[in-house]
């Protein structure tokens, strides 16, 4: 044994040698400490087998503590250069060994000392926590949750606290087995329950606060455990009663824990709902109340603004407190994290429209915004203290600080959204508000001016050229005409220094194939020619010949994401408050999208062709009206209106579209090509129609009251009027309606109109613009209307959607000439009045019908019996009809959201979900409904996933029974991997023998690829 010893220690001396100074780190006292700990180890630990591995073997109470005590005393002295050293290492493996063979005993003051010691030991390793096997630890500590005896649950719930908190960052893998491990130890169970049977008069207030803190970590880290908190009511009431308590700990506890609960769109939902919580929220955030607790319900509330629906149902109820806290919050220049919170969410908040905006200016924003910048108090009667317009501008571009961002960003939002009412409170009081207009424009121009030379620092100018451009839009007269008037006055305007700005954007466009795009430098130039044809709509650079092809190019390549910029990546001041994972996202996209270099190219091309005054703009040849002549049209088709097109096809942000449409507008094209209008446009000459509209020059067009009262109501009368007066039966008993229309109503206007509310698509050429606009005026078709005006499209708004389910909705005058019925033996009450149907039923249009199904078009004009039958009976159940009645009227077929309520269905009810897809997809093969087999396929298998074992094999024998092989195939890859499990126990016994050749076949495809199905080495 000597001979083997002395090579242990001849091996110690080498690796000393080779720490060289990390050895010098151990003091003396570090030393005896280590050469302590290792004996009272040495008392427990013994090596398990023969490979040398240790295991804790001792129960003995006076030795456990023994060793646990040597361990924190170890653990107080390290520092974290010795962490690094091997035999530290070693010596912190043996303790994590020990601990968890200690957590295992049943001694209370024993498992307290364990408990501290393993919060001592992840508190002292930090991030090197991740070299070690902690994962039995964490199993461990999470045993004794459910202590009874209450320290032992506290102390190791601050232990978890503390470990995951130091594993938030790490690999997916690891959080993988941590979640793992605290599910097979019921941990999250034993959380909840802790905290919904608190009571003061028995728990310690730290029983409390820890238990809430670990929950919050978990909902922060996995999204999975959410559901659990916020569908469990009888929880959601004692946090609510919680945080209506006025314990200070309590409340930031509570409010962290609420923050990551909204991570979740439904918890988040489930929050807003509670009117009294939202008041307590808005209390909370205001002055009485510490900087601690205004921080983290400012946080909640960052998290809760993410969407307008969000938005809406916080702010409506409670505006007036929250903005009250949010401005003072702002205005607290010695609280710096509290201003900074407050500046956050008043930027959420003023992204979106609404009565709030008032509110912000009645409490004196503009004094806020500026106060923030000068460092300084001022008050609005105390207009004569405001520095000197140059003075403010050398100030701030001299001093920058990272909060300046947040006042362009609010700023801008202001004033895109500022209705000249909203300026009425602050009448007499705007000299801050000029201030503050000519500081940002002064950096704008700043920015302009260094784009060409590319020494444009993205933190400081972005965000104030951004605000420029919001301005510049802004529906708020004063605020528009002051940031024109400023920009006039400074900007250099010439055409000279267009072409400049111009060549600038095409030397960065054009690139080799060896070479990338510089997004930043073109997002720069095209925001700085933006700003420049807004400003000066007439101008001579669409001389150049290349001027639409360079932006064509820009824009196409913003499509296939060679040129790609994001905000939250050009912005440093927008990386904030959603670490967390989130899910079952109600999260809405911003307006600009996500690639602003696509958004701001479509401006500048927007308002570069808007500009141009009859002449050609590829040819140049002079013109009476439009932007092309009919010789040049092919060109663009072909070109730039084949790139927005297809655009519009993508998936792009509100913003982009709006832009995309009005371009095209433009060249005469109007409106949102879509799936369904292109099928309705054929209805526009079916003979099913039952309207005839007489016009005063001898001209009637006909319509069908159907797509009429849905998409354009403000053209039919009165429906007791339409009934009484202009009701008729034609030679087959139909209804038939006439109405006269106005003398002043043109009839070609008319039948474009009539083209857009059929197709939501429409050709109108320049000679007939100006009817058209009034005729969609006085139908209330803002879309239309808005297009035809040639305006900017309104900041933030949204897109028009074609959508026929209006049709649907129960009505004083139903126009309904079709009843489908379902294969279903459930009654169900009619709205109906005249209904006399019992089953499962829905009142439908033939027009609707027929121009989406061939088989029904073709049953209605055949003249046989059935074509005149009041009703269908279609071979669905009911769930699968009123899907299929959506796709109808609407164009998609509902979807399936794998969230996470999903996943928490019973099995039953995730097949009940699942069945109508199978149903349509082999209906669609009998009644040729295009498209749907496809939809349905791509619903089904979105989810399975995450649709549980039992579900997916009861719906491959309902798919097979239906003959839907390709859903069959589809479910069978999401379970082939469990292919021996499931024939073990029997689970395979209900299935066919031709759907178990095709899972025995798909497992052995499974095996032979290393673990992936045929279904996604086809999606590879």
């Amino acid at each position: 044994m000597r001979p083997v010893a002395t090579k242990a220690t001849t091996g110690k001396e080498k690796s000393r040698k080779k720490g060289g100074a990390g050895e010098q780190l151990l003091t003396d006292q570090v030393s005896s400490l280590l050469a302590r700990l290792q004996d009272a180890l040495a008392l427990g630990l013994t090596k398990s087998d023969g490979c040398g591995s240790k295991k804790w073997q001792t129960t003995d109470a006076g030795i456990q503590s023994h060793a646990l005590k040597a361990a924190a005393a170890f653990l107080r002295c390290l520092s974290n250069d010795m962490l690094r050293l091997p035999h530290i290492k070693e010596s912190i493996s043996d303790i994590l060994i020990a601990l968890v063979g200690i957590l295992q005993s049943k001694n209370v003051s024993v498992l307290i000392q364990a408990t501290d010691v393993s919060f001592k030991l992840v508190s002292s390793i930090g991030n090197l926590a991740r070299q070690y096997p902690i994962l039995e630890i964490v199993m461990s500590l999470s045993c004794l949750l459910s202590a009874d005896q209450l320290p032992v649950a506290v102390s190791s719930a601050r232990a978890i606290n503390c470990i995951l908190n130091t594993l938030a960052t790490a690999r997916g893998s690891i959080h993988a087995e941590i979640l793992e491990a605290l599910e097979k130890s019921n941990a999250i169970s034993s959380v909840i329950s802790a905290l919904q049977n608190y009571s003061h008069d028995i728990h310690p207030l730290n029983y409390l606060t820890e238990m809430m803190s670990l929950l919050r970590i978990i909902l922060w880290i996995w999204p999975s455990s959410r559901y659990h908190v916020w569908s469990n009511s009888n929880l959601m009431g004692k946090l609510a009663q919680y945080c209506l308590c006025s314990e200070i700990s309590i409340d930031v506890k509570v409010l962290e824990l609420y923050a990551a609960l909204a991570l979740c769109g439904y918890g988040a939902m489930v929050l807003l709902k509670n009117e009294e919580l939202m008041a307590k929220i808005g209390e909370l955030i205001g002055k009485s109340h510490p900087c601690v607790v205004r921080i983290e319900a400012l946080k909640l509330c960052q998290i809760l603004l993410r969407s307008s629906k969000g938005c809406n149902l916080l702010m409506a109820p409670h505006c007036q407190p929250i903005i009250e806290g949010m401005i003072n919050a702002m205005s607290r220049g010695d609280e710096r994290l509290l201003m900074t919170e407050g500046c956050r969410t008043a930027f959420l908040v003023l992204r979106y429209a609404g009565n709030h905006h008032r509110f912000f200016w009645s409490n004196a924003i503009d004094d806020i915004l500026y106060n923030i910048l000068t460092g300084s108090c001022i008050s609005s009667h105390k207009a004569h203290q405001i520095m000197c317009h140059d003075k403010l501008y050398n100030m701030v571009s001299k001093n920058f600080t990272d909060i300046h961002p947040y006042v362009w960003d609010i700023l801008g939002n202001l004033a895109v959204h500022c209705n000249n009412e909203y300026l009425s409170v602050r009448k007499g009081q705007d000299c801050v508000l000029q201030a503050l207009i000519y500081c940002v424009c002064s950096l704008a121009t700043d920015a302009i001016q260094k784009s060409s030379t590319m020494k444009l620092s993205k933190d400081v100018h972005e965000p104030a050229l951004r605000a420029v451009l919001m301005m510049l839009q802004s529906p708020n007269g004063y605020i528009l005409s002051e940031a024109s008037s400023q920009l006039l006055q400074v900007l250099p305007l010439g055409d000279d220094y267009l072409n400049i700005l111009f060549t600038s954007l095409e030397s960065n466009t054009t690139r080799s194939i060896t070479t990338s795009f510089d997004s930043v430098k073109i997002m720069s130039n095209l925001m700085s020619l933006a700003g420049l044809v807004m400003l000066k709509p007439s101008h001579n650079i669409l001389n150049k010949s290349s001027v639409i092809d360079v932006l064509s190019t820009i824009i196409k390549e913003c499509l296939h994401n060679n040129i790609h910029i994001t905000r939250l990546k050009l912005d440093s001041h927008l990386q904030f408050c959603f670490d967390g994972a989130s899910c079952c996202s109600l999260v809405e996209e911003e307006w600009e999208g996500e690639n602003i270099a696509l958004f701001y190219g479509l401006m500048v091309l927007f308002n570069l062709l808007k500009s141009i005054n009859f002449v050609c703009v590829h040819c140049k040849r002079n013109l009476d009206m439009e932007i092309v002549c009919h010789g040049c049209r092919d060109y663009f088709t072909e070109g730039l209106i084949s790139v927005l097109q297809n655009a519009l096809r993508q998936n792009i942000s509100p913003g982009a579209k709006l832009y995309i449409s009005h371009i095209m507008s433009l060249f005469g094209l109007c409106g949102f090509p879509n799936k369904l209008g292109g099928k309705m446009r054929r209805a526009l000459d079916d003979e099913l129609a039952d309207l005839e509209l007489l016009l005063s020059d001898g001209i009637s067009l006909n319509a069908h009251t159907a797509i009429i009262s849905a998409r354009c109501p403000k053209l039919l009368p009165s429906a007791k009027s339409l009934g009484n007066d202009g009701k008729t039966t034609d030679e087959w008993g139909r209804s038939f309606y006439r109405v006269r229309m106005s003398d002043r109503v043109d009839s070609n206007a008319l039948k474009k109109v009539l083209e857009y509310v059929y197709t939501g698509f429409v050709m109108v050429d320049g000679d007939i613009v100006k009817p058209v606009r009034t005729l969609a005026k006085y139908c209330h078709l803002k879309s239309l209307q808005k297009i035809l005006q040639k305006d900017q499209p309104r900041w933030n708004s949204d897109c028009p959607r074609y959508d026929l389910t209006a049709a649907l909705e129960p009505a004083e005058y139903s126009f309904s000439d079709i009843i489908l019925e379902a294969r279903s033996n459930e009654e169900m009450k009619c709205c109906h009045s005249s209904c006399q149907l019992s089953t499962q039923h829905v009142h439908s249009h033939k027009i609707v019908l027929g121009m989406n199904c061939d088989y029904l078009r073709a049953l209605f004009n055949s003249g046989m019996h059935e074509s005149f039958s009041e009703v269908i009976r279609v071979p669905l159940g009911w769930q699968a009809l009123d899907k299929l009645v959506q796709w109808f009227y609407s164009g998609d077929l509902p979807k399936i959201t794998p969230d996470c309520r999903w996943r928490n269905l019973t099995t039953e009810e995730q097949l009940c979900q699942l069945q109508p897809y199978a149903e349509l997809s082999s209906l669609a093969e009998f009644w040729f409904l295009e498209g749907v087999k496809e939809e349905s396929f791509a619903v089904v298998t979105s989810c399975l996933n995450s649709t549980s074992t039992a579900a997916a094999i009861e719906f491959v024998q309902s798919a097979a029974q239906l003959g839907q092989w390709e859903l069959v195939e589809a479910a069978v890859g999401s379970v082939a991997h469990l292919y021996p499990k499931l024939r073990d126990s029997g689970q395979l016994e209900q299935l066919d023998d031709d759907v178990l050749n095709v899972l025995r076949t798909e497992y052995v495809r499974y095996s032979q690829h290393g673990g992936r199905s045929s279904r996604i080495q086809r999606e590879c």
